[in-house]
């Protein structure tokens, strides 16, 4: 097993609830959300110049869009967004069962279907698919639905869910969306598994929220690489740059009690690894 240590982050953005880091190989910069704070960060990782956009209400992800832009999920509904104008306009409202439901993490499929989670109260949660702009519950009974990705094969899905600590796994049948035959996949010592993505070997990397470290996991569930980080909860992870290959890693300061935070100042930072793996571009969104 490899064992890696990052100290300095790329970005100081002093995020409360950085999520959904997403590589847009368009125009070859690096966007991520502020869940918390309704902000959109992007940075151009060659000459680390940013830009912040305030979004207007909370927003758990963001996805490439076919239409040049993309796609948000907000407190609200789904939205879609681009960054030149910095305008959005409502494709889909949503109102959740329950009132502290709120969309968290999610991703397009090899088919450009948006897949999206919820998180809330203990098994108030669910998993659902846009499919002719409705959108279709896959999983039920789920209480802070997290990273998400699939096999280059598409016959695999993973899937976390955060307070039961554990990534499944799934069959996934690529034309009817169905899921089946769930397995549990891994179960960190300490922490619990948060956004997650596949490299271009199968390999999944996930990040380790109250565990100090992003894993990189064989797809038999073995770790092969420990990435020890200088925060207690890195959110999620995905792979970017013109060749692939860089990890980039968003975190959170939310919860930490104002000691805790004096020790990391970094909390919340965006932080890059050169991996030596390569990852692969995310999936537009078509609607």
């Amino acid at each position: 097993m490899n064992i890696l240590k990052i100290n300095q982050p790329l970005v100081s953005s002093g995020d409360t609830l950085g999520e959904s880091p997403l590589w847009d190989y368009r125009r070859r910069v690096f966007f991520w959300v502020d869940i918390d704070s309704g902000l959109i960060h992007s940075v151009n990782p060659l000459d680390l110049s940013n830009d912040t956009y305030e979004f207007g209400e909370k927003v758990g992800t963001i996805a490439m869009h076919e239409n040049g832009g993309f796609l948000l999920a907000g407190e609200s509904g789904l939205w879609l967004w681009n960054p030149e104008e910095n305008q959005k306009s409502l494709l889909l409202a949503v109102r959740h069962e329950h009132r502290d439901n709120l969309f968290n993490d999610g991703k397009a499929d090899p088919l450009n279907r948006f897949w999206i989670g919820t998180k809330g109260p203990k098994v108030t949660s669910k998993l659902w698919v846009l499919i002719d702009d409705k959108l279709v519950v896959k999983l039920s009974g789920l209480s802070i639905s997290n990273g998400l990705d699939w096999s280059s094969d598409g016959k695999l899905f993973y899937h976390t869910d955060s307070m039961d600590h554990m990534i499944y796994r799934y069959d996934f049948d690529m034309e009817t969306t169905s899921l089946s035959n769930r397995t549990e996949f891994f179960k960190p010592g300490k922490g619990t598994p948060d956004g997650l993505t596949l490299d271009n070997d199968g390999n999944i990397w996930t990040a380790i929220w109250d565990g100090w470290q992003v894993l990189q996991l064989s797809p038999t569930g073995e770790v092969l690489t420990e990435i020890k980080l200088p925060i207690q909860r890195p959110t999620s992870v995905a792979f970017g740059g013109a060749d692939l290959r860089t990890l980039f890693i968003t975190s959170a300061s939310e919860g930490l009690l104002d000691e805790e935070k004096e020790k990391q100042p970094h909390a919340g930072d965006l932080f890059a690894f050169q991996s030596g793996a390569a990852g692969r571009n995310a999936n537009l969104v078509k609607t």
